[in-house]
């Protein structure tokens, strides 16, 4: 019996709305196809993330999922919020797609961005079933990342100017202002990057799901920030249960394309699809993830957006065990 279903914590969770655009169809073999969109925050490069979602139709998923960051965010302002969340949910809902949402730090990153997801969207959690495969939709944002009131003002700031000036960035907006040294003595590394925080109410909920899905044969774990680069007992917590299972875990936030094996599994950090440029490499790529799960497998390769395209093999991200960056 073909399988598909939604799941979500309704031990906790009393809303009628939910993170995703669409219905779940329903399996017509044994194969399918889906398509993972990256981060398009930080100062998105203009037109990017809408090539990308063009580049996601061509490839006809079944359905696709965004690991979050889609809105620049950061507002305090709840009306300011809502409209950019207006423009990016229309191009979502126009796809024709069914989209599923992880909320990524952006999209969750003040109070009033926490009011108004659960306004419009609901659930910062969940989870389905698509034939074989189980799908955890985790979020790694329950605490605030530790972002001053200043950065706050100045992130709003450049919004501001990207919203009236789409075609430029944040390097324009800063140019020859006070707010340009500031930024330039930010150092971007990945420890003052990365701040994961689940809640144990997410992997009780997740250790009912795979309880109760345990004839799945592959397991997508989805969440914004790559929480196996930092000690984090929630997330080992969520591995544990996972460890006798295949599984794949996919992430953002770092906006640079890498692949980790651990455990024999891989724990893909994506690039960014739209977001801005944070670190030199064969990873700093616009791209969107192909997969296509066959026999029950997937086999996942790298859309790339700058240039001519074309698609690469995630191998050729894979992390060297000795520790390139």
């Amino acid at each position: 019996m073909m399988t598909h279903k939604m799941i979500i914590d309704e031990e906790k969770l009393n809303t009628s709305k939910r993170p995703w655009f669409g219905e779940l169809p329903a399996p017509t073999g044994d194969d399918y196809d889906f398509a993972i969109l990256s981060d398009r925050t930080g100062g998105a490069v203009y037109n990017m993330f809408e090539k990308g979602l063009e580049a996601a139709k061509k490839l006809k998923p079944e359905f696709i999922v965004s690991i979050g960051d889609l809105v620049e965010g950061y507002w305090t302002d709840e009306q300011e919020a809502h409209e950019e969340w207006d423009k990016i949910d229309g191009l979502l809902s126009e796809l024709g797609i069914p989209v599923f949402q992880t909320v990524g730090n952006h999209d969750y990153g003040t109070e009033t961005m926490i009011k108004v997801w659960h306004e419009r969207k609901g659930l910062d959690y969940y989870a389905f079933r698509y034939h074989n495969s189980l799908f955890l939709i985790a979020n790694t944002e329950t605490e605030l990342l530790p972002v001053s009131e200043q950065m706050v003002e100045r992130i709003q700031t450049l919004n501001r100017h990207l919203i009236r000036n789409p075609q430029s960035s944040y390097g324009d907006a800063l140019q020859g202002t006070d707010q340009e040294s500031a930024y330039a003595g930010f150092e971007m590394t990945e420890d003052n990057l990365i701040h994961p925080h689940l809640s144990h109410e997410q992997i009780d909920f997740f250790e009912r799901v795979l309880a109760d899905n345990e004839d799945a044969e592959w397991t997508f774990v989805c969440l914004h920030q790559p929480a196996w680069k930092k000690a984090d007992p929630i997330f080992e917590r969520l591995e544990s249960l996972l460890v006798n299972r295949p599984y794949t875990v996919v992430s953002g936030h770092v906006h640079y394309l890498e692949v980790t094996e651990k455990q024999g599994r891989q724990y893909i950090q994506m690039g960014k699809t739209g977001g801005i440029h944070c670190f030199e490499g064969k990873g700093d790529v616009h791209h969107i993830l192909s997969v296509k799960v066959r026999d029950g497998v997937p086999r996942i390769e790298v859309v790339l957006l700058e240039g001519e395209g074309g698609v690469d093999s995630l191998d050729n991200y894979m992390k060297e065990k000795a520790g390139q960056r």
